[in-house]
């Protein structure tokens, strides 16, 4: 396993570049914080201005230790999965101690931004207005469970929030109505405060909360009796992303979200919901596939090549190719959350990275494409 062991990392290439970049790393976060010790003498005016300014910088550092083990990992295998040191806890804590600061603490956590629903994905392009089919379906089974069939504890409806989903994205249709359900600026237009509907891709997951029919409650889970009601409340930006976008050629002007869900780290409420209607309890067969190991839970047992599913679950023809048609089991972008602590002031900073390979040299890169701190 990467970085468990010193010996290991020096057994190849990539490791060593992997360490030259941590050094690097440690470098600049240093003078960083030596830099952070001058100025706040001179210049801060106050302790809390020298801890948050060094927190910031413990956890950007972060970020960079993030790029740096996921370009690492590309040039390891073509698969990304739950079973990778990028999403073991036990090896993105060691590689944080190899940065080897003494003031301050970091945390450190990626996750895969293709794993999940990708909202903008349900149309077929952009700008447009025609449906996804695939996507559509996904949706359908996504909401049937999350929603009661007994309408007389639930009233919400799963084609009600696709079709103002559809309108909120849509465009080139002259603002119609999806069906009798579906919401555009008309509606919104009478809400207080007042808004239109944004009629092109969402920028931001909590955008979502702004169509009509989406609410915190919508991923609220019915826990199994040995499941702990003391279980962390999913968020939207656990299930949902607004990341996925291809070009379509040959118009620039002309892109889409295809949509495909990497099985290799989606969650059990995304397995469930690519599967076919009446087979969403297999989803946990999918989970603990991935997840079991030896006996000593030291190695995990199973290989995520493409269509391992085959083994957990049997499809008919039909059913094979649509689910082949929705999944992949790689992925180009990641989120890495960094949370960093210098005496009692805490930054968390969270940027989303895009992973890609450079035709020219076949060598992998990083860039962060969005950048969010809390």
């Amino acid at each position: 396993m990467w970085l468990s062991t010193h010996k290991k990392i020096f057994n190849n290439n990539s490791g060593i570049a992997l360490l030259v970049t941590l050094a690097v790393i440690s470098v600049l976060l240093t003078t960083a914080l030596q830099l952070a010790r001058i100025t706040g003498k001179s210049v801060m005016k106050t302790r809390k201005e020298t801890d948050e300014f060094m927190a910031r910088q413990i956890a950007i550092s972060g970020i960079h230790l993030a790029m740096a083990i996921l370009m690492d990992d590309a040039s390891k295998t073509k698969i990304d999965s739950i079973q990778e040191d990028w999403a073991n806890p036990e090896m993105i804590s060691e590689a944080v101690s190899q940065l080897g600061f003494t003031q301050g603490s970091l945390s450190l956590k990626i996750t895969d931004e293709l794993g999940k629903l990708q909202v903008n994905a349900l149309l077929k392009s952009y700008p447009g207005h025609e449906l996804n089919q695939d996507q559509q379906r996904l949706w359908e089974n996504f909401l049937s469970l999350k929603i009661s069939t007994d309408k007389s504890e639930d009233q919400r409806d799963p084609s009600v929030i696709i079709n103002t989903l559809k309108d909120w994205l849509d465009s080139q249709d002259d603002d119609a109505i999806t069906g009798l359900s579906g919401a555009e600026s008309d509606y919104y237009g009478q809400l207080e405060p007042p808004y239109i509907a944004n009629n092109g891709p969402i920028n931001q997951v909590t955008e979502l909360l702004k169509i009509k029919g989406f609410s915190p409650d919508l991923l609220e889970i019915n826990l199994e009796p040995d499941e702990p009601e003391t279980m962390a409340p999913l968020k939207f930006e656990d299930i949902f992303t607004v990341y996925g976008m291809n070009a379509l050629p040959p118009s620039p002007k002309t892109y889409a979200y295809p949509g495909k869900i990497n099985i290799n780290t989606a969650g059990i409420e995304i397995l469930a919901a690519l599967l076919p209607r009446g087979m969403d309890d297999l989803a946990q067969d999918l989970v603990a596939f991935r997840e079991e190991k030896s006996e000593d839970g030291e190695t995990f047992i199973n290989f995520l090549d493409k269509g391992w599913y085959e083994r957990v679950i049997e499809f008919s023809k039909n059913e094979k190719e649509t689910f082949d048609r929705m999944i992949r089991y790689d992925s180009t972008l990641f989120k890495a959350e960094c949370r960093s602590l210098v005496n009692q002031k805490s930054v968390t900073v969270s940027a989303f990275i895009l992973r890609e390979q450079k035709k020219e040299t076949n060598q992998w890169g990083c860039r962060i494409i969005q950048l969010t701190r809390e």
